[in-house]
């Protein structure tokens, strides 16, 4: 998974810590990085929820977003992360079930402009949640939904950016990496319609291309890229 992040979101002159928020010193050793990407995860932030695991998570963001001036990539649990310690909401998928597979986002800001270039084409990415951000924290703008969820993409403060879904993972990453993983989840007619929807051509590079604007830029406007030390939240 880490090297997904780092092919996907690393530039030339980055430099990637990975940290392990489990960690006893993991607050201490993630103070003072230039950027942040928060993975998915295995863990929840619900149930999960007193852990020191979550509470570290939370912690780092609220601290990043009180005290420093760091951007911010949250992934799935990260997106979720991100809402949860900036005082929105994360619950079960509205649907109930748990959503694996493939889905088309929709902008939900104008596309072409000079400030969002990378919002002239739709997002196709692979899924894999049984949770979401059901309610956004106070001042974010959502950038992108689905017909599976509201809140796909959202900003926060023009430099915490929430993903939802995994524009890391290629065809090969979901049906050789989640699809095993949560396959007792669905009876077989549920599961053809996932097979096929993990056949479908994807196109992440309009939110892969916002993700590293942020990281190099520190915020979603139009400033000079820089050389940035990242560090990468092992979150799995």
């Amino acid at each position: 998974m880490k090297q997904r992040f780092f092919d996907a979101l690393g530039g030339p002159g980055d430099q990637w810590n990975v940290l392990v928020p489990s960690d006893e010193d993991f607050l201490a050793r993630a103070a003072d990085h230039d950027g942040y990407v928060i993975s998915g995860s295995l863990k929840s932030v619900v149930d999960d929820a007193g852990t020191a695991f979550v509470d570290n998570v939370l912690g780092l963001i609220r601290n990043v977003h009180d005290s420093s001036v760091a951007p911010i990539v949250g992934v799935c649990f990260g997106s979720q992360a991100i809402a949860a310690a900036l005082g929105g909401q994360v619950g079960k998928n509205p649907s109930g079930i748990f959503k694996l597979g493939v889905d088309r986002l929709s902008w939900s800001l104008a596309g072409g402009s000079e400030h969002w270039p990378e919002t002239s084409s739709a997002p196709v990415i692979v899924q894999s949640h049984g949770e979401c951000v059901l309610k956004l924290p106070k001042g974010s703008t959502r950038l992108a939904s689905s017909s599976t969820i509201e809140n796909e993409v959202f900003l926060v403060a023009d430099r915490i950016l929430g993903i939802q879904g995994h524009p890391e993972v290629d065809n090969h990453g979901l049906q050789n990496g989640f699809m095993p993983v949560h396959r007792p989840l669905f009876d077989d007619a549920s599961w053809e319609a996932i097979e096929r929807q993990a056949r479908q051509p994807l196109h992440s590079v309009p939110l892969i291309s916002l993700a590293r604007r942020l990281l190099a830029d520190g915020t979603l406007s139009q400033s000079p890229a820089t050389e940035t030390r990242l560090a990468s939240l092992g979150t799995s």
